[in-house]
């Protein structure tokens, strides 16, 4: 009798074990929340966007500069055409900081703003498609739930794409590979564009399109082209503009690295632009901030000096 009540009373222990943790779980799906997504800035960068204070939604902002992320699962989602469990995206909103003086009319990033995340669990987001959203603001703080469901309702717009908006590149255009090393290839020369410069006046521009100081490398491939006129595929032309710092007396010195634009020969990838790839790369960054189109208007200043294999820069022996 004894052993029955004890067994009886073990059951009951057991069972209401079981209630408590499955009352868990329904609370924690129905409360789950999206985590921050801690090293974004180091997954795939998937592209960027620029919406400048003409634009009337964000005039009284002064623009917006957005970038969007995907880490290795959403990756494998843009190929396969469905995000597998894990995937996350990030858009990350930056103020802007409007150029002054010499640089009246730019926009460079300023302090984040917002960062909005899309998360894929089919368990824990099942009411939404499988994507569970959220925003957070300077401080990593959350929005409101109802913003959420904004969210959701929004991304809806894209579902025979799995409620996202963004691409990656397509196979063709993913961009121009960064120089690595080109700091150690043959020196070529140097140049100084003054702020005041009269072709910045010029629409379209005539390259040079940016001030300050400029400094010319090639790799073997290309001392071999600038030497015969006629560029290998692998040819790299690197070019990289500093800041200039005019002293007072009349001269100056060298700034900080601003942009390293490029040049890659390959006839078969770039087959529609003479055979060359163009590219401009910030200052930290290894992903090529041009797209397609301009590229190719890279290309048409290029076209220029066709008889001289597109190339601006010479190399002069001394």
């Amino acid at each position: 009798m004894k052993s029955n009540t004890k067994r009886k009373l073990g059951d009951a222990k057991k069972f209401a074990i079981l209630l408590t943790i499955a009352a868990a779980v329904a609370a924690a799906e129905k409360t789950a929340e999206v985590p921050f997504p801690d090293g974004y800035r180091s997954w795939q960068h998937v592209k960027s966007v620029v919406v400048g204070p003409e634009h009337q939604s964000y005039a009284a902002e002064g623009g917006k500069i957005y970038h969007f992320y995907a880490n290795p699962q959403a990756v494998e989602g843009y190929s396969a055409g469905k995000f597998p469990n894990g995937s996350v995206l990030v858009r990350e909103t930056l103020r802007t900081v409007a150029g002054e003086g010499a640089a009246k009319g730019t926009l460079t990033e300023g302090e984040r703003s917002a960062l909005d995340v899309m998360i894929k669990d089919d368990r824990l987001f099942a009411a939404t498609s499988g994507w569970g959203f959220e925003t957070f603001d300077t401080k990593n703080g959350r929005l409101a739930e109802k913003d959420r469901a904004q969210c959701y309702a929004c991304h809806s717009s894209q579902k025979d794409r799995d409620l996202v908006f963004t691409s990656l590149p397509a196979a063709g255009d993913t961009g121009t590979p960064y120089p690595e090393g080109y700091r150690r290839w043959t020196f070529l020369h140097s140049s100084m564009v003054p702020p005041n410069f009269d072709a910045f006046g010029d629409k379209p521009c005539v390259k040079p399109c940016t001030a300050g100081l400029f400094h010319f490398y090639a790799n073997d491939k290309a001392m071999e082209g600038l030497r015969t006129g006629s560029y290998p595929d692998g040819a790299i032309i690197a070019e990289e503009m500093l800041e200039w710092l005019a002293s007072s007396t009349g001269g100056g010195k060298e700034g900080q690295r601003r942009i390293v634009g490029v040049m890659v020969k390959n006839s078969q990838r770039y087959s529609s632009t003479g055979g060359w790839g163009y590219g401009t790369f910030d200052e930290g960054s290894r992903v090529d901030k041009l797209d397609g189109k301009a590229r190719e208007t890279c290309h048409q200043c290029h076209v220029a000096r066709q008889a001289r294999g597109y190339v601006f820069t010479e190399y002069r022996e001394r």
